[in-house]
Formats: structure tokens, sequence, C-alpha cells
């Protein structure tokens, strides 16, 4: 299981019934690329284009970037102990939806919206456990390796992100940045990866299991 593979499975699942809806009854907004979103209390909100970060407030490592359909917000409404920051990493597309819109379309619609609420939900979760695993390796290199895959899927997904590959790596990691750079620097010496601006742009060969 890797993150390219759960999210191509995901976007292949066609839950998007529910989007019709929601730009009907929400209101759109436009917001530039280093946008934080705040999520206000009576309201969801819904990305449909462009990529979102999640941190925990007050960190500065981030969590993921939100998926698909992911309702923003509603966390917070349901657990509002939680405390999370919504930076965009490129121009986005938001759709901000009141409860009680959202309540009618998942809701009390048919079971088929709920089924789909559902689905989004579970793969947040299957997202999260991802990362999770992802970031809890034995070594700092075990954890670095996917995160090589993962960097190279984003931008090949979200063309417009401008995120270099040692930053992406350290904002998700508590790794030093002189270790990641150093890493990074003898793989590429071995061939293993491409970097043109500080950008991943191939893997050329299978990445050795241990550094």
């Amino acid at each position: 299981m890797n993150f390219a593979e759960l999210h191509n499975h995901y976007k292949s699942l066609q839950i998007e019934s529910h989007l019709v809806d929601v730009i009907e009854k929400g209101e759109k907004f436009v917001y530039p690329s280093g946008h934080h979103l705040e999520p206000g209390v009576g309201f969801v909100y819904f990305i449909i284009e462009g990529s979102l970060s999640i941190s925990v407030a007050g960190s500065e490592l981030s969590i993921g970037n939100a998926i698909e359909h992911m309702p923003i917000g509603l966390m917070e409404r349901y657990c509002p102990l939680v405390d999370f920051e919504y930076t965009s990493m490129t121009p986005i597309t938001v759709i901000k939806l009141s409860w009680e819109d959202f309540d009618n379309i998942f809701i009390y619609a048919t079971p088929e919206r709920v089924i789909e609420l559902v689905t989004i939900l579970i793969y947040m979760t299957v997202f999260s456990l991802d990362l999770h695993f992802e970031r809890k390796q034995a070594s700092s290199y075990q954890t670095i390796r996917p995160m090589l895959f993962r960097y190279l899927y984003r931008t090949q997904t979200h063309k417009n992100e401008k995120e270099g590959l040692a930053a992406f790596i350290i904002r998700r990691t508590n790794l030093s940045r002189t270790h990641v750079f150093r890493v990074l620097a003898d793989l590429k010496e071995g061939g293993y990866i491409t970097v043109e601006k500080g950008k991943l742009v191939s893997i050329n060969k299978t990445l050795p299991d241990d550094y």
C-alpha cells in the first residue's frame, strides 16, 4: 500500500454526486497560494480546485494535504477540542457551505449520499494511518524514502505546487535540515534521483532499503 495507489483508487470511486448540490447551495471563493483558511463556526468548506495543507495550530509540521471532497471544518464541528490550520499550497477554489445545507445534502438526503460521506471519512482515516506509518519508521532514511514517491506523485497531480523536495520533507518530519540535504545529495550522486532547481524530477532506479 502506498499513497499513489490509495489516492488513485479513491479517485476511481467517483463519489461526487454531492458536488452539484454543494456548488449550488454554497458560496464560492478563490484564494491565492499561501492563504490561511480559517473554518468559521457554522460552516463547512470544500476545496474543489487546488491543494490545501493541514497542520496542528502552532506547529510548523504539516500533517498532510486535504483529499478531494474532504469537508474542512467538519472535525471542528463535532470535536471543538481540535485546532488545525489550513494553508493553500496552490491557488484554491473553495465552496463555503452552512451546517444546515451540509446536513440536508449528506445526512437527510438519500442513503447513497450517506455512503458517500462515510466513504470520504473512512479514506480520511486511511490516509492519516498511512501518513503515521510513513513517518514512524525505524530510521530517518526509511522515513525519507517513501516521501520521495509521495512528493513525485504530488508534483504530477498538482502542477502548480512550488514547494521544493527538501522543504517538503522537513516540513512534515522532525528531521534536521542538514541530514535531509545530505541524504538527498547522496541519492542524487548515486544516480538514484534527479533533482532540478530543488524539485524531484524522477526516481531513476530502485532506491536502497537502507542508508
